[in-house]
């Protein structure tokens, strides 16, 4: 019965980059376009007689920045699989590997849950039987960032860095930013705010160089088995 090699890639390194570039780009374009769609928006504090005809005039605007900001959210699965693929490759600790999957599980999760509450103020805004209390009840919970974002980012950051740092699963110019906006991404106010929209950039910077770098070798040597034929003497 064959035996599976453990050594052997379960994502080759041409898909791995082809990966990273549609879940990177895939990720940041829809995101700075469903912003856009969605253009100024108010603020939590936002007394519901100002909401109730902010979201009569643009509640279409705002369901269509929230199904871009769920199309981001798929695509982000594929760009983690492509750090994910990359970290095995560098036979980088198995720690980082799991660590890669569950920030790409939460990123993905928190971006579709923003992008939802979006998606609901865009269906109900334009509905005169909703009550006043309850749109800005709803925009309370689309307009302010969660502890979930920032704790999402925060990590796959962070298992980002420490894979370019220690394993060289990415190259290091993108290790030390990924770092840094891992720190800033925890503080509260605009700062928090501003490493999401770098984060945006960066996905887009990683997708586009994975794809086009080579995977570096691990310092690791294999031996190798040659089969030797019996032979027979008379």
């Amino acid at each position: 019965m064959p035996q599976s090699d453990p050594n052997q890639e379960t994502v080759s390194p041409v898909t791995a980059g082809r990966l990273a570039a549609l879940g990177g780009l895939g990720f940041a374009v829809p995101s700075i376009a469903g912003d856009l769609a969605i253009g100024p928006f108010p603020g939590p504090a936002t007394p519901a007689s100002q909401l109730v005809p902010f979201y009569a005039a643009h509640h279409a605007q705002v369901l269509a920045g929230g199904m871009l900001l769920g199309l981001s959210g798929i695509f982000f699965v594929p760009f983690g699989l492509a750090v994910w693929a990359r970290i095995r490759q560098a036979q980088a600790s198995p720690l980082l590997g799991g660590l890669a999957v569950i920030a790409t599980t939460m990123v993905a999760l928190t971006t579709l849950a923003g992008a939802g509450a979006f998606g609901v103020l865009g269906d109900i805004g334009g509905q005169p039987a909703v009550s006043p209390a309850a749109l800005q009840a709803w925009h309370i919970m689309g307009s302010e960032g969660s502890l979930a974002d920032g704790a999402s980012i925060f990590l796959f950051l962070l298992t980002a860095a420490l894979a370019g740092l220690t394993g060289r699963a990415v190259p290091r110019w993108l290790a030390w930013p990924a770092l840094l906006l891992a720190v800033v991404a925890l503080l509260p106010g605009p700062f928090g705010f501003l490493a999401s929209m770098v984060f945006l950039a960066w996905t887009a910077a990683a997708g586009i160089t994975l794809l086009v770098t080579r995977q570096p070798r691990p310092d690791h040597a294999y031996a190798t088995t040659v089969p030797v034929k019996e032979v027979r003497h008379a």
